[in-house]
């Protein structure tokens, strides 16, 4: 860090404690730094908000409320909070432990998959701080490789970093940032989505893990790339068929994804200690490094696991003797980069304008497929918004159902690809039932 980043710079001390190194990166909010606790004499992570931000009200509250909640937390599979300080300037330091290492999508962004058993170690593993956070009434709402660290390319040491979106409301949707939407599209759960009554749970989190770990997998994920449009691959229970994955991995994704929260597994890190039973007791250890199964009688995987590990620049080691694969298949790899995140910004900007309807449906007429997500996105919020007034959602229920009624369908102003006849009769029933004719009419049409 050869720049002045907020007022500090290599050298800087704090409250005659803390020792600033160097940049680890810069938000939003402020900046994080590699630096020492000169008394202890061992190296923090410290998290600055600037004193802008600190001024405002929601912002200080958002890291508050991550101070606090890190330091209820201890488990090994959490990062661990070791104090929150504030200069007279009114700049705010959070200081964790420094955890070496990347982002689980690094990895995964690379086309890293993970043998069958490994996923379910690793899914051990982060049930663990889970199951610590929601034993607190915590949910963290954001479970999502972003926010999973593997210090030293240890994936069966990886931990939760980051709990800004954190809530500790169980049973409610309402988190630091109120009734917001909050995760990211990709890795979120149906009631993150609007359905069964937004109520966010422990049994969000569970479901989001189950995405990470399908991910991990190398499968793709439902409704991936769709945006707000993944809601409708996520309203019924997931099914994973891939020929790949051991009967125990399988049928512990599937329990973990049920649609309803309520189907979900209550004690998750239960249900993977007796899916790795399972998993040994049939023979199930390490699969060598495709991470796909047993390769024997398969030239194709036996050559690509070869060729990963006779090069070890395309493979990382990691606990237990397992391997972390880079894949040239492509089949696991994404490198879609943020693209739902932004969607949700635009649906956030978009329901704050004054005519929330308007400003979707100049999305619609703009086009793209980020905008057209997003218009969606916004007709699908408006129309579950019971504060919402009636023409509004009647109408925002019309705009949404259009977009998958056979009739009106246009890939130039809808997300999908081909129509949906009993998506969009869903929609229209919304509508019928706040009293619109039009869309009894429509329902009507489509039931013949």
């Amino acid at each position: 860090m050869d720049k002045t980043v907020l007022g500090l710079k290599p050298g800087t001390i704090i409250q005659d404690t803390y020792r600033i190194d160097s940049l680890l990166g810069e938000g939003g909010m402020g900046a994080t730094f590699l630096g020492e606790n000169m008394a202890a004499s061992h190296k923090v992570a410290i998290k600055v908000m600037t004193a802008e931000f600190a001024k405002n009200e929601r912002a200080l509250e958002l890291f508050k409320r991550e101070s606090s909640l890190l330091r209820t937390v201890q488990n090994d599979a959490v990062v661990r909070y070791e104090t929150t300080l504030q200069d007279k300037s009114g700049k705010l330091y959070l200081v964790m432990e420094y955890i070496a290492g990347k982002p689980l999508r690094f990895f995964l962004d690379k086309g890293a998959r993970l043998a069958s058993r490994d996923v379910l170690k690793l899914g051990e593993r982060l049930a663990s701080g889970l199951a610590a956070i929601h034993k607190l009434g915590i949910v963290h709402r954001d479970v999502a490789p972003d926010n999973i660290l593997v210090p030293d390319e240890d994936i069966l040491g990886a931990k939760f970093i980051d709990f800004g979106l954190a809530s500790d409301t169980i049973g409610t949707d309402k988190s630091i940032l109120g009734s917001d939407f909050a995760g990211k599209l990709k890795y979120c759960a149906p009631e993150q989505l609007g359905l069964f009554d937004n109520n966010v749970t422990p049994a969000t989190d569970v479901y989001a893990l189950g995405l990470v770990l399908m991910r991990t997998a190398g499968l793709r994920l439902p409704g991936e790339n769709k945006g707000w449009a993944a809601v409708d691959d996520r309203r019924e229970d997931i099914k994973i068929e891939d020929p790949d994955l051991s009967p125990a991995l399988r049928n512990t994704l599937q329990a973990m994804l049920k649609a309803d929260p309520k189907d979900r597994p209550s004690d998750l890190l239960g249900l993977i200690r007796k899916a790795l039973q399972q998993e040994d007791g049939a023979g199930g250890g390490p699969t060598g490094p495709t991470g796909g199964g047993n390769t024997a009688g398969d030239p194709e995987k036996s050559k690509t696991g070869l060729i990963v590990a006779a090069v070890a620049a395309l493979a990382v080691l990691i606990g237990g003797g397992a391997w972390f694969a880079m894949i040239q298949s492509g089949g696991g790899s994404n490198t879609s980069g943020s693209g739902s995140e932004t969607q949700s910004e635009i649906v956030k900007k978009t329901l704050e304008e004054d005519d929330a309807l308007a400003g979707a449906l100049a999305l619609v007429d703009a086009g793209g497929k980020d905008n057209l997500n997003a218009a969606f996105g916004t007709f699908f919020k408006l129309s579950k918004d019971a504060e919402q007034d009636k023409t509004v959602r009647i109408r925002a229920s019309i705009l949404a159902a259009e977009m998958y009624d056979p009739e009106t369908h246009d890939t130039a102003r809808s997300p999908f690809p081909t129509p949906n006849p009993s998506a969009a009769i869903r929609f229209y029933q919304t509508a019928a039932d706040l009293g619109s004719d039009a869309a009894q009419t429509a329902l009507t049409r489509l039931s013949n």
